[in-house]
């Protein structure tokens, strides 16, 4: 086991154990946000975040959930991405900014550098891949404009 943490920093294996332990432990989507923030990710204000939530462990720093979000079960939010234009495996980082209020249904990918607008609304099953405006619906994958958002 412990040649699996051999080439990990100690600021990673913590930010690792409290997302681990926001999943396991039986809180309401309310309070989970205050384990997701000791594993690294900017969470400003109070939001909800339900269980089975994945925050790529690479860069959770790059990931920012304004207040009022609500992020359901099975979504996955990426931070480094295989950079094509370089030959072999070379990766690039990249933010996530999720704005007030948006909402990210069931079994959301977003894997790529994106903001989801203040607001609005990704359809469960959705993979993310550019940025959604303010108070508009998207779904699909690769998700795309549906409908505007009454605000």
């Amino acid at each position: 086991m412990a040649g699996i943490f051999k080439y990990m920093s100690f600021k990673r294996i913590v930010h690792i154990f409290f997302m681990w332990l926001s999943n396991v432990l039986p809180l309401r989507g309310h309070h989970r946000y205050k384990l997701v923030k000791l594993g690294g990710v900017n969470i400003k204000g109070r939001c909800f975040i339900y269980r089975n939530v994945y925050f790529d462990s690479v860069a959770p720093e790059l990931i920012t959930i304004e207040k009022g979000a609500t992020i359901t079960q099975g979504t996955t939010i990426l931070t480094h991405y295989l950079d094509p234009s370089q030959p072999g495996r070379h990766y690039r980082r990249g933010e996530v900014h999720i704005e007030e209020d948006a909402f990210v249904g069931c079994n959301v990918t977003i894997c790529n550098s994106v903001t989801i607008g203040k607001g609005s609304i990704v359809g469960a099953g959705s993979v993310v891949t550019k940025d959604i405006p303010p108070y508009q619906c998207w779904a699909g994958n690769p998700a795309h404009y549906i409908k505007d958002r009454a605000h």
